[in-house]
């Protein structure tokens, strides 16, 4: 019997506490990767840390803060052999929390530079920690229907969390100074221990309401993971590495978004000039169109692919997804071509792009959880494995997409920087058609894994 089957109970009371959860990934992972720099940036203005703090220091330190996340597979098997996901979730929350308003406390007080920077690497580890719990719980607490209803919803909440911290929380820090007149320090001091306290509350919100499945049954894959030696430590890798059809789940999670990991490009080809080739938006532009349009367009796509597919099938719905996360990345064709002035178009193109991104990227979740299944428990350590591979494959393209704008240029000397866009974009596309390879190579397990649900049938009927 597989975890799935044993307690499809868990089920019914997704509603109470997934949301919540998956807030409490996304509010954190702000905080600290994306807050924190505006923060270290805020303090290196201020007349305590003018002359402690340089602008490379403030790069090196917030660049540190994201390790955590790539580097978990290596001590993640630890949830699977003490306690229970649940646990860790609930446990590692309340450390965030006191960790949060320890970082409130070190910079309201002017500490030393390292301190800070330290009070955030720690919550940083274990938020990445608790990014894994929460996943795996979600695996072994929730049917396959469930799964599927609830991808589209856990993608919402996490982005809604980001929005919060990026959003809310960072504009509560300079009200506090400009409006209130606090200083700088007192300002993000207080901004952090209202986040700690908010992560404390859902602690104990989320003791009282995550349920509790029961443990899987003793022997195989599980019951070799909890014992001691440190090849048993990593026993559930290995054993993720050598099921049959790894090596169509690895060319899966490293090409499904080869086209849309090399979109960074976007954000610079929006904000450079005309002249330069790009559609020179101003940068609250820029932040409104993704920050406000752009992340509702993610969700609405986030919530109605899960949706769908938890009513009528992976089968319905796999095409239709990989379509959606890969076509719509023509608008930049269109804006490099076209090159219109009007906001409103260049705003619906960024809405159908995001929108289209959310409907695709469940097809990437749900192969993620469909990978983690499997008998005896440690479906925390194998989602965490994928995990960091997908992200692998984002960061590796993203990270060169910035050189593959110049090569036009260097083959081709007489080149302007428009070009070099219109190519570039032309080139993403030609990106897409990995992503409908692997897809098809997934095709067959995807659609036996998140199956229609059985009806029910008719009240009365024996």
């Amino acid at each position: 019997m597989t975890t799935m089957e044993r307690h499809p109970r868990d089920s019914r009371n997704g509603w109470f506490w997934v949301p919540t959860l998956y807030f409490a990934e996304g509010l954190p992972a702000a905080l600290i990767t994306t807050v924190s720099l505006v923060v270290f940036s805020s303090l290196a203005l201020s007349e305590r840390f003018v002359d402690r703090i340089s602008p490379e220091q403030v790069l090196f330190w917030t660049g540190l803060f994201s390790l955590p996340w790539m580097l978990r597979p290596l001590w993640v098997p630890v949830i699977d052999r003490v306690g229970t996901p649940r646990g860790w979730a609930v446990a590692l929350q309340m450390v965030m929390g006191g960790l949060f308003a320890a970082a409130g406390a070190a910079v309201a007080f002017g500490a030393w530079l390292p301190a800070i920077a330290c009070c955030f690497l720690a919550a940083a580890a274990a938020s990445a920690t608790h990014d894994a719990a929460a996943d795996g719980f979600y695996i072994i607490a929730l049917d396959a229907s469930a799964q599927a209803g609830f991808s589209g919803i856990r993608s919402a909440v996490y982005k809604a969390g980001t929005v919060v911290g990026q959003g809310l929380l960072t504009m509560l820090g300079g009200w506090l100074c400009t409006g209130l007149g606090l200083s700088v320090e007192s300002s993000w001091g207080w901004v952090y221990a209202a986040a700690g306290a908010g992560m404390a509350l859902l602690a104990f919100y989320h003791l009282a309401m995550m349920p509790k499945p029961p443990r899987p049954a003793a022997g195989g894959e599980g019951s070799a993971a909890r014992k001691g030696s440190l090849l048993a430590f990593f026993a559930p890798y290995w054993h993720a590495v050598r099921a049959p059809g790894f090596g169509r789940a690895l060319a899966f999670l490293l090409l499904f978004r080869l086209a849309e990991s090399q979109l960074r490009v976007a954000v610079p080809f929006l904000l450079a000039k005309r002249a330069d080739g790009g559609m020179e938006l101003a940068v609250v532009e820029q932040g409104f169109l993704y920050g406000t349009c752009g992340a509702l367009a993610l969700i609405a796509g986030g919530i109605l692919s899960g949706y769908a597919v938890s009513r009528q099938g992976m089968r319905r719905w796999l095409w239709p997804m990989a379509l959606a996360i890969n076509v719509p990345d023509l608008v930049y064709v269109y804006l490099a071509w076209v090159r219109p002035a009007s906001l409103w178009v260049i705003g619906g193109c960024v809405f159908i792009e995001q929108f289209g991104y959310g409907f695709g990227f469940t097809l990437l979740t749900l192969g993620m959880v469909l990978m983690a299944r499997g008998e005896g428990g440690c479906e925390t350590t194998r989602f965490a494995l994928f995990t960091a591979i997908s992200l692998f494959g984002v960061m590796a393209p993203g990270s060169v997409a910035g050189y593959l704008l110049k090569v036009p240029a260097l083959l081709f000397p007489g080149l302007d920087r428009l070009a070099c866009y219109r190519i570039f974009f032309l080139w993403v596309m030609v990106c897409t058609i990995p992503s409908f390879l692997v897809t098809a190579l997934m095709a067959r397990s995807l659609c036996e894994g998140f199956p229609p649900p059985v009806p029910e049938p008719p009240r009365g009927t024996p």
